[in-house]
Parts: C-alpha cells; structure tokens; sequence
C-alpha cells in the first residue's frame, strides 16, 4: 500500500470516526425534536471518563464503553427533562453542557495530576480502517431504522407534530428517551474514540471541548441525513488532521491555526442555511418546542 495512502488513513480514520458517530447519533436524537444544545458538555465529559476508564481498565474497550454509558445517561436525562417539563430546550442543553464541563474536569484533572499515563486503541492501519468501516455501517443502519422501521417512523413523528403522533398512538416521551439513549451511545463513542484513537497527547482539562460543536455543525451542515454525513464528517476530519499543514503552507499563526475548523463549521452552517439544502433537509417542526401531553388551556 502506497505510504501516503498509509499516513492518510492513520491519521484520518480515527478522526472521522469521532466525529461521524457524534453527528449521526446528535442528528438521530434531534429527529425526536429535541434541540441538543449539550452536546459539546457530554461530549467533553464522554473524553473524561473514556480517559479514567481505560486508564484503570488497562484497556482502551473498557474507555470507550464507560463513556457510552454516561453519554446514554445524559441523553435520557436531557429527553426526559424536555419532554415532562415546560423548561426550554436550549435552557436545558446549555445548563447541563456546563455540568458537563465541570464533571470532566472533576473526574479525570485529580487522576490526571496523580497519574501520568495514557492507554489507547493500536494506531495501525487494519485497527485505523476497522473504525471507519464500523462507523459507517453504523451510520447505514441509523438510516435504514429512521427511514424504514416503526421506530424510525415513531421517533420522526415526534421530531414532526408530537401531538398528531400522541393521537395516532406513539408514546412520545418512551420514544424520545429511546431516541436519546441511541443518540447519545453514539456520542460517548464518538468522544472515546477522538481521545483513545485521535488524540495521541495525554489528557488535559478542557480536552475535547469544542469538538461536539463541530460534530453539531457536521451534522446540520447535511441536514441531519445519516448517509449525507459520512461526506461532511470526511471533510472536517480531514480539516483537522491537515490543519497544521494548511498552517505552513499558507504561513498562518497558530491561533488562527486552531481556528480553522470552526471557521469550517460556520461556512458549512451557512451555506446549509443559504441555498435549496434548507429546505430539502428541513429540520424536524417541532424541533426545540415545548411540548404538552395535554394542551393547556387558559
């Protein structure tokens, strides 16, 4: 195999991984209509507690399964909490992303400061080519649930007019919480697998901050479309993986260095916002309004 093929995939796989699988498990639990403004805090804590577990397990698996279990807590919460009570979406997603910030920084800064280590999944080709086979035939089966199941029609019912799905039958707040388990089992894997495949550094507070902006961006950029994502994450990856090339190559600081990629994500975010894609991969109606089981009247 070609060397530079070789260095492509080495350093991209990992990266596309994390981000795809954030994405498509962000756009899987927006479908509900559930605006997931947290994802940047769960993400942030999924790093933290990927980098605990697999220091203590001994196994970068045992990291990656950790953060899956917290990220899918988070994401039962936050359905939970946004379906029950008549609290705003973005107050409830930025209040528990700060929490987020500060439970990383609570779990893994004192064993950080105690021990000095790091485990991560073998940084070879086959392991490399493995996480992007896996994340996208994630991906496909996310597309194939939400596009051809009971489930997938259930959880866009919700995501459309929870109250017309109320009435034909769908049980809008177990569909929600199924749809943020799922959702955010993608995200703790996505945030494991950009500190124990990407991230070649030790951890340090603050590590993964910002990245679940990127993976929102992604993932609005192709309109929440599973499919449409792989190219969008592919893009960002590569942005990421080559930004310090850009850097020499065009002579930037390495403050302007760090920006790029969120740069990237505003561009992606306004052309999204800008051309035909708006309206072919509309958001979901109902996405980020309270819902009652029942309408109130005054």
């Amino acid at each position: 195999m070609d060397a530079g093929l070789i260095a492509i995939i080495l350093g991209v796989g990992p990266a596309f991984a994390a981000y795809y699988l954030t994405a498509i498990g962000h756009g899987l639990f927006e479908k509900s209509g559930i605006l997931n403004l947290a994802i940047d805090g769960v993400f942030t804590v999924g790093v933290a507690v990927a980098y605990v577990a697999a220091l203590f397990a001994g196994t970068a698996v045992a990291g990656s399964v950790a953060a899956l279990v917290v990220a899918v807590a988070f994401g039962l919460l936050i359905a939970y909490l946004a379906t029950k009570l008549p609290i705003s979406h973005g107050a409830i997603g930025l209040s528990i992303m700060f929490v987020g910030y500060g439970l990383a920084a609570l779990i893994a800064v004192p064993i950080r400061s105690q021990i000095n280590a790091v485990v991560s999944y073998p940084m070879n080709v086959g392991v490399d080519v493995a996480f992007i086979i896996f994340s996208i035939v994630i991906g496909v089966l996310v597309h194939y649930m939400l596009s051809r199941t009971k489930l997938g029609a259930a959880i866009r019912a919700a995501g459309e007019n929870p109250h017309a799905a109320s009435s034909l039958g769908v049980n809008v707040l177990r569909v929600r919480l199924i749809a943020g388990m799922l959702g955010y089992a993608l995200i703790g894997l996505g945030a494991s697998f950009y500190f124990l495949a990407y991230t070649p550094a030790p951890y340090s507070e603050g590590m993964g901050m910002g990245q679940g902006w990127i993976a929102f961006a992604i993932s609005l950029s192709a309109g929440r479309h599973p499919i449409l994502t792989i190219l969008s994450a592919l893009v960002f990856a590569e942005l990421l993986y080559n930004k310090f090339v850009l850097q020499g190559y065009l002579g930037l600081s390495v403050h302007i260095t760090k920006m790029i990629p969120y740069l990237a994500a505003l561009v992606a975010m306004v052309i999204f916002m800008v051309t035909p894609l708006k309206r072919k991969l509309a958001p979901p109606r109902a996405l980020g309004k309270i819902y009652f089981k029942e309408e109130r009247t005054v």
